[in-house]
């Protein structure tokens, strides 16, 4: 069942708009007048921001919010995300992705994390994971004599679950071969002490700290000691350690992970509780990650994992590195990525097999 939604549905107090059992949708709008969509089972809740982007904006199981920490209280209508940005998973791409270098003509991450969305819809429904409901929608990109596409993201929350799954489809709607980047930007919180496990090894072969700063920050001096630390060994990000200073931030290109019999890699952050953040996906589809690191006063996010189709120096310097792909008119391009919240005992699980298939 597909429930198409219309602005006017959302009001200043939040109301239950479609119960399933367990599975339950409420609508409601921020105090700045951002639409959201809240989904609920019986581990908690997302919010999805049906028009802005597509963001899920926030995400709370048993508890505990997996979202950033910042200032960025609740969502705002701005031009571009990076003056509304508190969310826990953000689309970037399309046509260009990532932060663009002096020579780059495109925004920070490309059109899409909080461009207004044509349509937007509930579905409930049931698949081989069991029940759920999800939040849909469509944005259609065209430019006269250019680029042509339809965007339309998924996120569905499952019946008893605290794992989501977010999918992406690009439809090129042109008859010619178009540009495609696209990472899915998950920005866990960050929490000292809490560590990392990962099908992928700890080494310079398989994990790089990009040398750049962006040209928007300001450097903390403490950044460039542990910048320095980080160079010399990698693994020193495993963990945050309580006087480290991630400011104002530190990417790791994560290269050419091990993955398990089905082609998708396992990342998990367990902290301090026992409680995890997992991320896995098809690494055959999305062929690129970086991992981005905040940590200080005003602000902290442990992106354990960005997965992509290119890494995120901008369009000219991944054209240059062969990871801007062209996608041909008519067709499709799907990503598919699970995340989300595990217990104390579905992290040591996970644990074993991230062991496992790392030999270990």
């Amino acid at each position: 069942m597909k429930i198409q939604l219309r602005e006017q549905m959302f009001s200043d107090k939040e109301q239950l708009f479609l119960d399933d059992g367990e599975l339950k949708a409420y609508l409601f709008r921020y105090d700045s007048g951002v639409c959201g969509v809240k989904l609920e089972n019986s581990k908690g809740y997302i919010v999805v921001l049906p028009y802005q982007g597509q963001m899920v904006w926030d995400a709370v199981f048993c508890g505990r919010s997996l979202k950033m920490k910042n200032a960025c209280r609740i969502p705002k209508f701005r031009k571009e995300f990076r003056d509304t940005y508190g969310c826990y998973v953000m689309h970037c791409g399309i046509l260009r992705m990532g932060c663009p270098s002096e020579k780059d003509t495109h925004p920070h991450h490309g059109e899409l994390p909080y461009v207004t969305y044509d349509e937007a819809a509930i579905v409930s429904g049931e698949d081989e994971k069991g029940r759920y409901l999800a939040v849909t929608g469509l944005y259609e990109y065209y430019k006269v004599f250019a680029d042509h596409y339809a965007a339309r993201p998924m996120t569905k929350l499952y019946a008893g679950s605290s794992l989501i799954d977010i999918r992406l489809e690009v439809e090129n709607m042109g008859s010619a071969p178009m540009d495609l980047m696209y990472q899915c930007h998950i920005n866990n919180a960050a929490e000292a002490g809490a560590k990392i496990y990962q099908t992928l090894p700890w080494d310079e072969e398989h994990m790089s700290a990009r040398l750049s700063i962006p040209q928007y920050s300001e450097v903390n001096p403490k950044f460039l000691e542990l910048l320095d630390r980080v160079r010399e060994d990698v693994s020193v990000t495993r963990v945050i350690g309580k006087d480290d200073v991630y400011d104002p931030e530190i990417v790791t290109f994560l290269r050419s992970p091990v993955k398990d019999e089905n082609g998708f890699v396992h990342y998990l952050y367990q902290h301090p509780d026992g409680s995890a953040d997992y991320t896995t996906y098809d690494a055959n589809v999305l062929n690129c990650a970086v991992r981005w690191i905040v940590y200080h006063r005003d602000w902290q996010a442990m992106g354990m994992v960005l997965p992509g189709t290119a890494e995120p120096e901008g369009y000219l310097a991944e054209k240059e590195k062969g990871n801007v792909r062209s996608l041909p008119g008519g067709e499709t391009f799907v990503s598919e990525i699970t995340a989300g919240y595990l217990a104390s005992e579905e992290a040591e699980q996970k644990k074993e097999l991230i062991q496992r298939i790392m030999g270990e």
